[in-house]
């Protein structure tokens, strides 16, 4: 409840003169909620202080209410303190959270270890809470942990806390990058406890790169225990034509969003029919479908994942760096705004495109996706093809609400001239609210 009278109580509360007048008013008479609204609006620090003012607001400083979502940092040169703090706050309210983000700071060889029994502590002693959401960032096992006794012991303290968790919503381990075996018995147990209320999970770099999880028939199984899941996210080689048909049945009504991260270094050379997205879609009719491709430019590698039945909505295209490659991006360009112009609203491209010329395709894409809204470019593109874009925002050909163009490559000439285009458009962006963002990568606009 965002109330002002709240925020003015608590910047009060910061300041030490006002307490002066601490006995002319009943503050310690204040409405429990009112107490608890102001609590809401301070760090823990600030919380602790008005705790020692009164038994009654010592009192308040118990209420579960206040410490339902927490968030953590654990790791970095101080390790050991901050494993310390995040363990004694565990054991006198870990019970109370609901909401609980944890990240890893800078990892090493020297305090996995720490990390790994602050986790196996911290976890033992929330047990009873009954978390909704769990989001862990940074683990990257593969990367850091080193020891394999390390690693299983932390697994194995994830095992026991998700096995006790029945309420989980949102489950996040991105960039966890687990063993498969290691990874499979952590969404195991995920699944075994919260598979029928989990309905947001993300998977993206959960496992370490170059397996191809989609052959595994254990993890196909974990997929098929998560029966209300709407929005998903995973890399592409964590699914399958197989994968894909369990969605159908096991999210029918459900998906929303499914995200898809395709990674150069992943295997992807699989193929999933366009026949079997038809059929997801026609299971979950409100699914859209977003799509990152990161170090791949290929046109060969590209276009066989992008089947004209995905309802793709966002895509996100980056080359990666080669002076030597020959993309074909023309070729991919044109396929996107062929088969996706009833549904693609956000388009992100950083193009290594130094052989190649796409303004033709850049302008075919944007001419026929009636729905695109949201376009950022970073790669070599004339100043003409530029201008055309703003013509065709200005005449109302185009509904974009954000253009933010990097133009690669450009002379000196030729940056004075975008610059006067930009300048020429500028009124008409302002008038309209548009967040159009004209720039060059090598030089910079003493504006």
């Amino acid at each position: 409840m965002a109330l002002s009278w709240v925020s003015d109580i608590a910047s009060w509360i910061r300041n030490i003169n006002y307490w002066s007048s601490m006995d002319s008013i009943a503050w310690k008479n204040l409405p429990d909620i009112a107490l608890i609204e102001v609590y809401g609006y301070l760090g823990d620090g600030d919380r602790a202080n008005m705790a020692l003012t009164c038994k009654n607001w010592c009192r308040i400083f118990e209420t579960p209410r206040l410490w339902r979502s927490r968030s953590f940092e654990i790791g970095g040169y101080k390790a050991s303190q901050i494993g310390q703090i995040a363990v004694k706050f565990s054991e006198k309210y870990g019970s109370f959270i609901r909401y609980l983000t944890l990240s890893c700071s800078h990892p090493s060889s020297h305090t996995c270890k720490i990390i790994q029994k602050t986790m196996e502590d911290f976890f033992h002693n929330i047990e009873s809470a009954r978390i909704y959401d769990f989001e862990l960032e940074r683990l990257e096992l593969e990367r850091f942990w080193k020891y394999d006794n390390v690693r299983e012991k932390l697994v194995d303290s994830f095992v026991k806390f998700f096995r006790n968790q029945s309420h989980l919503r949102t489950f996040d381990m991105s960039s966890a990058q687990c063993p498969l075996t290691m990874g499979c018995k952590i969404l195991e147990a995920v699944r075994e406890a919260s598979g029928e209320s989990v309905d947001d999970l993300c998977l993206e770099d959960f496992f370490h790169s170059r397996l191809a999880v989609f052959q595994v028939k254990r993890f196909r199984g974990i997929i098929a225990g998560f029966t209300n899941l709407r929005f998903l996210s995973i890399n592409y080689n964590c699914i399958s034509e197989a994968i894909i048909e369990i969605l159908t049945t096991s999210a029918s009504g459900k998906l929303r969003n499914f995200s898809i991260k395709v990674y150069r270094s992943d295997p992807h050379f699989h193929r999933i029919p366009t026949s079997v997205w038809r059929r997801l879609k026609q299971s979950c009719p409100s699914l859209e479908v977003d799509i990152w491709f990161e170090s791949i430019g290929n046109s060969t590698e590209i276009l066989p994942i992008l089947v004209p039945d995905i309802p793709l909505r966002d895509i996100h295209l980056w080359t990666g760096y080669d002076d030597d490659a020959e993309w074909n991006l023309h070729a991919t360009l044109m396929h996107i705004g062929n088969n996706f112009k009833h549904c693609l609203a956000n388009v992100s491209m950083e193009l290594d495109n130094n052989h190649e010329i796409i303004d033709e395709a850049i302008l075919n894409l944007i001419n026929k996706c009636k729905k695109l809204k949201d376009l950022t470019i970073n790669a070599f593109v004339s100043v003409d093809a530029i201008k055309q874009i703003c013509e065709l925002q200005e005449e109302n050909k185009i509904k974009l609400r954000h253009f933010n163009m990097t133009a690669c490559g450009l002379s000196e000439v030729e940056w004075t001239d975008l610059c006067e285009i930009r300048d020429r458009y500028e009124p008409m962006f302002k008038a309209r609210d548009l967040k159009f963002f004209i720039k060059s990568d090598l030089l910079i606009d003493a504006q």
